[in-house]
């Protein structure tokens, strides 16, 4: 279902995403916007190189396991037991092919000082179920099942594989103060990253070939909800519409309020989203215009990213307010505008953003106009 980016015209045949790197070069090399301070990039993620030993789906097992392991399973029957044993400060390693069909169901917590660690040297497992607190998964390759779905609090996820599941990637809902960082997610059911509670990082994850679930559903890269999320370094790509009887509509990255807790203070930042068929980002409020986030603070800002995305606008934000847009790159083959700010999207910012193709960079309606304004755009 992959399919490449259209090809427009530029220097020397450039397409629109190597027009976009060259555009990040010349912002890097001092184009610099004031205001805003700005803006909360004080996220304080920085980038980290991709994980050692992650390839496409099996052709893992080369990240070996930790030293220190408390107990190490190899057989599926085995699995249950060693997780139900473990206590703060362990490590369960899992490692061999015998485990496919294991269903992972943590419920032990460790503490904030001693985690439980469950670790693999990509091994494969169906299905991870975390339901506790303080416990770090690493390693594993998660395959044909429910994907990863944790709910707790310093939950860490990282260095992992998910791939061909029955729902989404990696689920965290509710989760507060954890982190998803440098996993790997294909051809996964409905969402690569789903996200829901406070204080959520989301770094440095590649997300690629989201489909639609047996049951319907959309196909999106990251969905998020709530407050406080740091959403930074993460590469989402090649999620397609095409060959469905009823399309989904794929973004990068999505917020809406339909039975949602509010979401405000989430930053999005230095992402690259490509060659997938709608939005880098939509935010909808048609259920109440996320009325519950706090009175004039900034619900989310979307800055330095790199959206080369497949549909007519790289933003879309409807019904939502105090959103800001600032210093990406917008490169989609068929945008008409790079941001839709509409029906009642009060008070948003849009500025020091670059648009290629000459093609305009933000459209703001009347509605909206009350305490919004777009500046320092290229083109305007």
């Amino acid at each position: 279902m992959n399919h490449r980016l259209i090809p427009t015209s530029g220097p020397q045949g450039e397409d629109d995403f190597q027009l976009a790197a060259r555009a990040v070069a010349v912002v890097r090399r001092g184009w610099l916007i004031p205001l805003l301070g700005l803006v909360l990039l004080a996220a304080g993620c920085t980038s980290t190189s991709s994980p050692a030993g992650h390839g496409p789906p099996g052709v893992q097992g080369q990240q070996g396991l930790p030293a220190g392991c408390t107990h190490t399973v190899t057989r599926s029957d085995e699995a249950q037991a060693a997780l139900d044993a473990a206590a703060a400060g362990d490590t369960v390693c899992f490692s061999g092919g015998d485990l496919t069909d294991t269903n992972m169901a943590m419920t032990r917590s460790g503490t904030a000082d001693a985690p439980i660690t469950l670790a693999a040297d990509g091994a494969t497992v169906h299905e991870v179920q975390i339901k506790a607190d303080h416990v770090v998964l690493q390693g594993f390759t998660v395959a044909g099942g429910g994907g990863v779905l944790l709910e707790g609090a310093g939950i860490t996820a990282r260095n992992n594989t998910v791939h061909d599941t029955e729902q989404g990637g990696i689920t965290c809902d509710p989760c507060t103060d954890s982190t998803i960082e440098s996993n790997t997610m294909t051809h996964v059911a409905t969402n690569g990253i789903e996200i829901t509670g406070q204080r959520i990082t989301v770094h440095a994850n590649t997300i690629s070939d989201t489909v639609v679930g047996r049951h319907g559903g959309d196909a999106d890269g990251m969905r998020f909800y709530g407050s406080g999320h740091r959403i930074s370094d993460n590469t989402i790509s090649d999620i397609s519409a095409e060959g469905y009887r009823s399309p989904p509509h794929p973004d990068c990255f999505q917020t809406l309020d339909n039975s949602k807790p509010p979401t405000f203070d989430v930053v999005i930042s230095g992402n690259t989203c490509r060659n997938v068929d709608a939005q880098c980002l939509i935010a909808t409020g048609d259920q109440d215009a996320n009325s519950g986030a706090p009175t004039g603070v900034t619900s989310i800002t979307f800055t330095g990213n790199m959206c080369a995305n497949n549909g007519a606008q790289a933003v879309n934000v409807r019904r939502w307010p105090n959103v800001v847009v600032s210093q990406n790159t917008f490169a989609g083959p068929n945008l008409t505008r790079a941001v839709l700010i509409s029906e009642g999207s009060t008070g948003c910012t849009v500025i020091g953003n670059i648009t290629t193709g000459n093609r305009p960079t933000a459209e703001v309606d009347g509605s909206s106009r009350p305490g919004s304004h777009a500046d320092n755009n290229t083109p305007a």
